[in-house]
């Protein structure tokens, strides 16, 4: 109960200090988001790259599209040529004598315009490849993004409790310095060693966690060792908020996917709708015929040759029929799954400026505590010296100021991890 009370008047007490403050200094961050990553963002960027570089998803996508591609010259020959020959076991007699063997040649030939098709369904399959590899590349910087910002996140915070780990020394000078003269009593030292164990305790705690996160960008990056990662422990707010439009979503790789998906099922409809047609096929017969040594006429032992043509006629169409209905029901699909995709894109559009204007009111409101707690901090600490405050209150407000900055860190992470999540949507 007694410390309830006191926590209390120590609220009390700031409320007074800083009510008498009339004009409290503004932080004014003068950084656009390009301004505040120059140094840092220049890293990240290099990031991205190795990334591209290196992944293996990325790697494995190239490869997919670069052999998807040559379907293309795949689908744009005519089928094989058939050739068959074959060798009388009895010969049949003929006028002009005995056939010995036979060969033959034929060549299927689609009807026109059908190869055409296919040529075109291949090559805006291959804008579907293309189009998965730019995703994969958005997803893969997605993450390094977040990543470098959620280390960002943890070496800012061990900053900080280095700073309040030297904080402490400090108090653990001035109240040595008091239990001298009598103004304060070895609890308080006690105190003090209880509050720097507990911040050893959470620094061991944060160097588990960034080496956790240093390991997950090095996979990302694909390295083979475990190079040093040079992320910022100083990112500032930008002044203003980047604008960016819901039409955007528009053009967004996930959403178009579906725009190629329609137009591959639309060429597969031409050539579902030539297949139907009938089809060619060219030919040419060419028979031996062993002369006949009883007789001598002209076309003794003339070999035959014959040309042919021949047609294959699509007369049960059920087949093709089918294949429409379904190709119309895709085609439906794709159109219901664009716009589903579109929506989740443009709720998480909507979610991820909403988190950021929430961001930044609350690193605001941060920076304010943080700077209010400072000039509490003084004021205490010089009555302290003076045997006029409790040390108890020394050490919430030194708890205070730790949990201000941790917050602004966190709400400097949330602006930026949403910022990724934009320029993912972009």
């Amino acid at each position: 109960m007694h410390t309830i009370i006191r926590n209390k008047d120590l609220v009390i007490k700031i409320y007074m200090i800083l009510k008498s403050k009339s004009n409290i200094r503004k932080v004014c961050l003068a950084f656009s988001i390009s301004g505040t990553l120059l140094s840092s963002g220049q890293s990240l960027t290099s990031y991205k790259q190795e990334a591209e570089q290196n992944n293996p998803e990325i790697k494995a996508m190239k490869l997919a599209t670069e052999a998807n591609k040559e379907k293309i010259q795949e689908t744009g020959n005519l089928p094989n040529t058939n050739i068959t020959t074959g060798y009388y076991i009895s010969e049949p007699e003929t006028r002009t004598g005995a056939q010995k063997a036979r060969f033959s040649a034929r060549q299927e030939l689609p009807w026109f315009g059908t190869i055409h098709a296919k040529k075109e369904t291949a090559t805006a399959e291959n804008e579907i490849y293309k189009n998965k590899l730019e995703i994969t590349r958005r997803k893969i910087n997605y993450q390094i993004e977040k990543q470098y910002y959620t280390l960002y996140e943890l070496k800012a915070k061990q900053k900080i409790l280095a700073h309040q780990d030297s904080l402490l020394t400090k108090y653990m000078d001035i109240a040595l310095i008091a239990v001298e003269n009598n103004n304060a009593s070895s609890v308080d030292i006690l105190k003090l060693n209880i509050a720097k164990n507990t911040l050893f305790n959470k620094q061991e705690v944060l160097k588990g966690k960034i080496l956790t996160a240093e390991n997950a960008m090095n996979q990302l990056l694909h390295r083979d060792g475990f190079d040093p990662l040079l992320i910022p422990d100083n990112l500032f707010m930008p002044d203003e908020e980047p604008t960016m439009m819901l039409d955007d979503i528009t053009f967004h790789p996930e959403v178009l996917k579906y725009d190629h998906v329609q137009e591959v099922i639309e060429k597969k409809e031409i050539v579902n709708s030539k297949e139907a047609l009938p089809s060619i096929s060219l030919g040419l017969d060419y028979v031996i015929v062993q002369e006949r040594p009883d007789l001598n006429f002209s076309d003794n032992g003339k070999d035959i040759i014959m040309p042919n043509i021949s047609f294959s006629i699509p007369l049960f169409s059920k087949k093709h029929n089918s294949i429409s209905k379904q190709y119309e029901l895709q085609k439906e699909e794709a159109v219901h799954q664009r716009d589903a995709a579109q929506n989740t894109l443009e709720k998480l559009m909507e979610e991820a400026i909403n988190n950021r204007i929430t961001a930044r009111i609350n690193y605001n409101t941060q920076q304010k505590n943080i700077q209010q707690t400072k000039e509490a901090e003084k004021i205490v600490l010089s009555q302290y010296q003076t045997a006029q405050a409790d040390f108890e209150e020394l050490l919430e407000i030194q708890q205070l100021l730790l949990t201000f900055e941790n917050k602004k860190i966190a709400a400097i992470a949330a602006y930026f991890m949403n910022t990724a999540t934009l320029n993912y949507l972009r």
